[in-house]
């Protein structure tokens, strides 16, 4: 058993978790009062196109910790200043455009141009994180669960996976940015549907392609050594 994986199987979980639990509790404490004077003001709340951004951040928020929640199970590395920085950034990120929604007596306080300028940047540096999960996994690490013929080919169906995770977001970065550019708010509810799809496609690729082989993996390495 390595005494590498040991240590990053018992440290780099819950480092991470906690951290971005943290973040995004803070954010979702800082959107709640936001929806609920939107309904207030608003006259038909559920109709109305300023409630897609409002949607859309608490996509945001539930999709980043339902990814970090998830990879922290497929994903494995020696940690560095980088792994400091992207959760703080994302985070900043996230209160800034939440700001922009900030409603003081109506609608109309609310920076939609604004907001969506910075939604569009928020998903294309969004990216990064994704591809650079996909460069950093390190197989070695996972030589406590698995053998290496397994752990190679995990880092294979992961890093393939990672990565087109990272082309979807930048490209819904760069339709946001068209959104912008044309000056056409109502389409963020295609952006809205993209995002929901993004999530759905994720935990799917996750769950039917690289958990099988993972649980398998664990299994084999298990039978092995319960025979030794």
């Amino acid at each position: 058993m390595s005494n590498k994986s040991d240590l990053i199987a018992d440290y780099f979980p819950n480092i991470y978790l906690a951290v971005i639990s943290l973040l995004q509790g803070i954010a979702l404490s800082q959107l709640v009062p936001i929806f609920l004077t939107y309904v207030e003001v608003a006259e038909q709340p559920w109709l109305d196109i300023h409630l897609l951004p409002i949607l859309l951040m608490l996509l945001i928020i539930f999709t980043i910790w339902h990814h970090y929640a998830i990879s922290i199970f497929f994903l494995r590395w020696f940690p560095n200043i980088i792994d400091t920085l992207v959760p703080f950034l994302v985070g900043v990120a996230q209160f800034v455009l939440i700001s922009y929604l900030t409603i003081k007596t109506s609608l109309s306080d609310m920076r939609m141009e604004d907001w969506t300028i910075g939604f569009a940047i928020f998903l294309m540096s969004g990216s990064f994180p994704y591809l650079a999960a996909a460069w950093r996994l390190d197989v070695d690490l996972f030589a406590n669960i698995m053998s290496k013929k397994n752990a190679i080919r995990h880092g294979e169906l992961t890093k393939k996976y990672y990565r087109w995770a990272g082309y979807s977001i930048f490209v819904q970065g760069v339709f946001v940015m068209l959104i912008v550019l044309l000056e056409q708010d109502t389409w963020l509810l295609f952006s809205l549907v993209l995002l929901l799809s993004h999530l759905l496609l994720f935990e799917y690729f996750l769950l039917y392609r690289i958990k099988p082989h993972y649980v398998q993996s664990m299994d084999e390495f298990e039978e092995r050594g319960s025979g030794r």
